[in-house]
């Protein structure tokens, strides 16, 4: 890292430090996203089919009163007004019906609405011949067969729309769960991924400050080293970034000066060695002038 330019090593700090934050962000897209289609699939498709039974359900309960009113009623005003209802809800129940076998992406599912298909024939049969013997004025027979087998074979009916009811609250919850867990596992994940870029971020902040300052105050040193007077500090400096092309400067200013002032100190000591022997021949000459 040391011969990497500064510019070069921050920005490779805050790359890491983006990467991991991107990081952050996708897995927040991607966990959001699995939510979304779990959220999806309960709402659009599971609570849809669940309506659709209860409806179904409901209908049948409405229809099977209809049923046993019609049959215990003597007042034709009343039988053609219940048969009426009876038709539209009836015809409502086979819409419901088409729509949910629409619906069915299972196994499972497809092996309910078979069973339910099945007991609803069974049902309506035995009622439309209930209502065939109450149309003949086989009132007491009509009663008979709806107390001994119509109200058995509805609960059955009943029984197996429940099934439906049941196996798509199952899938609700299921889904339920899978949101919760993918919202644990996403926030665990964030944390996590938090905690490793606060983490790589404080260890990528003391490595570059550290390889950034350092140099510097070897630098400053050097500089305050010269700036006493002394020129004999060993300056050595292997990186080739900013801080190393600076020691290096020092080092040329600290070898360039060392020379002018060894320059300067030989020519002080010629000089001297010059006014020493001038000094000695005027102190000869006057000598001599004294003995003449």
């Amino acid at each position: 890292m040391k011969n990497l330019k500064i510019g070069t090593r921050l920005g490779i700090g805050f790359a890491l430090v983006l990467a991991l934050m991107a990081c952050i962000a996708g897995i927040g897209v991607f966990r959001l996203q699995g939510v979304g289609n779990a959220v999806q699939e309960m709402v659009q498709r599971s609570l849809v089919k669940e309506r659709l039974a209860a409806n179904w359900l409901l209908n049948t309960s409405s229809n099977s009163v209809r049923t046993f009113a019609l049959v215990k009623s003597n007042d034709a005003q009343v039988q053609e007004y219940l048969q009426k209802h009876m038709s539209k809800t009836s015809a409502s129940i086979s819409e419901t019906q088409s729509k949910l076998e629409a619906m069915l992406d299972s196994p499972e599912e497809q092996a309910i609405s078979a069973d339910i298909k099945e007991k609803r024939t069974q049902y309506v049969g035995l009622r439309n011949t209930i209502l065939k013997l109450k149309a003949e004025g086989k009132q007491d027979e009509a009663a008979q067969l709806t107390n001994d087998k119509l109200v058995p074979m509805l609960d059955v009916y009943d029984a197996s729309i429940r099934s439906m009811l049941t196996h798509q609250a199952e899938r609700i919850d299921k889904a339920a769960e899978a949101v919760e867990g993918l919202n644990r596992a996403g926030r665990a994940n964030v944390i996590v991924l938090a905690v490793v870029a606060l983490m790589l971020g404080a260890v990528l902040a003391w490595l570059l400050t550290r390889s950034i300052t350092r140099p510097l105050n070897e630098a400053v040193r050097v500089a305050q080293t010269v700036a006493d007077g002394d020129l004999t500090s060993h300056i050595e400096s292997s990186s080739t970034d900013e801080t190393g092309l600076l020691m290096q400067a020092l080092k040329n200013m600290n070898t360039s000066l060392a020379t002018v002032v060894g320059g300067v100190r030989t020519g002080t000591d010629a000089i001297a060695t010059a006014s020493g022997q001038i000094a000695a021949g005027n102190q000869d000459l006057s000598s001599r002038t004294e003995e003449q």
